[in-house]
């Protein structure tokens, strides 16, 4: 075991778990030539020593580099992962990190009795960090983390994330807020809200604000028009379909991500409405899909690039021993007026 205050080493796991320091290296770097037994008691004795590698060496002679995981829960139409892939990779480019991407399958969440083993997995592959971006891990993930002390930056997690777990994304209530604003600023009183999952914190921060905004302006009972689906095409197809099937459907729907934005459109489409003479529609996110909508959208952006650099100098600092100011990071958000919305229909 190492003396207490000194770092575990490559050459201490090596001795403690009676294996060769290539064969080490070998678990390390997530190479093959290593039985399962042996590559499990090497992850084990890392785990329990506390060891993180300092550096993980790249092709490139002399240059050394931090290597960080970058795990997804999928790549969802809405171009969200896309943009923000580019964006960390880019990045990562500009700041010679390298980067681990992994996706996480958010309907099959981890059972607990593996929870260990995927928290030594991601050492094991010489991870020094890890951003997780729209994930929802369970507890028993989290608790696996901490035990082994990683530093973890959540971006859009589904989580309810443990204390020291630092969360990066947008504004996204004031955002939610801009937009009911702008509906009620062209005279909007009846306004139907599709959110996300509001067990996810920045679906509701979004919905939320949405709210707030409308019972401020006093509107009449706005929670009905209130629908809770995913981000998706079909949500705002179905969700959008339903609101404008009521007796008194709304003039305007607010959908909380964009490619849900489209799906309220088409619903709107095959009711015979035109957007925006008949109904506004309104978007978040900011993606490449409002500007190819016709006409335009009208969305909330959020900035995806600023936000992937925010977290990867965030972890990349945590990585160095410095912990950030605050555990939860916000910027800023933008209400961009696409071609979706105008004032409502006199009738």
């Amino acid at each position: 075991m190492p003396r207490p205050g000194t770092k575990a080493t490559l050459v201490t796991v090596a001795r403690q778990a009676n294996v060769s320091v290539a064969t080490a290296s070998k678990v390390l770097n997530g190479r093959s030539g290593v039985g399962p037994a042996t590559r499990d008691r090497v992850q084990q004795v890392m785990t329990d020593l506390g060891y993180r590698p300092t550096t993980a060496r790249v092709t490139l002679p002399g240059l050394q580099t931090k290597r960080i995981a970058v795990a997804f829960s999928g790549f969802d139409q809405a171009m969200y992962s896309g943009q923000m892939l580019h964006s960390i990779l880019a990045n990562a480019r500009d700041d010679q990190l390298q980067i681990m991407v992994s996706m996480e399958d958010p309907s099959e969440p981890l059972p607990d009795n593996r929870a260990n083993a995927w928290a030594r997995a991601l050492l094991g592959g010489g991870c020094q960090g890890a951003v997780f971006i729209t994930c929802e891990l369970t507890r028993a993930q989290l608790d696996a983390i901490n035990r082994i002390d990683l530093p973890v930056v959540a971006v859009d997690s589904y989580s309810l994330l443990t204390v020291g777990t630092v969360t990066v994304g947008a504004a996204n209530f004031t955002g939610g807020m801009a937009v009911a604003q702008h509906l009620i600023e062209l005279g909007h009183t009846r306004i139907g809200v599709i959110s996300g999952e509001m067990r996810s914190t920045f679906a509701a921060e979004r919905a939320h604000g949405s709210l707030a905004a409308m019972l401020d302006a006093a509107l009449p009972n706005p929670q009905e028009l209130m629908r809770e689906g995913h981000f998706s095409y079909e949500s705002g197809l179905d969700l959008g379909g339903e609101l404008l099937d009521l007796p008194q459907p709304p003039t305007a729907i607010i959908a909380n991500c964009d490619v849900c934005a489209w799906g309220v459109m088409q619903a709107a489409r095959r009711r015979g409405l035109r957007v925006p003479e008949d109904l506004s529609v309104t978007g978040f996110d900011g993606t490449r899909l409002a500007g190819w909508s016709t006409p335009p959208l009208t969305t909330v952006v959020q900035p995806l690039p600023e936000i992937a650099r925010m977290a990867l100098r965030v972890i990349t600092n945590m990585i160095d021993g410095h912990p950030p100011d605050s555990p939860r990071i916000q910027l800023a958000t933008r209400l961009v007026v696409g071609g979706t919305t105008a004032p409502p229909a006199k009738r």
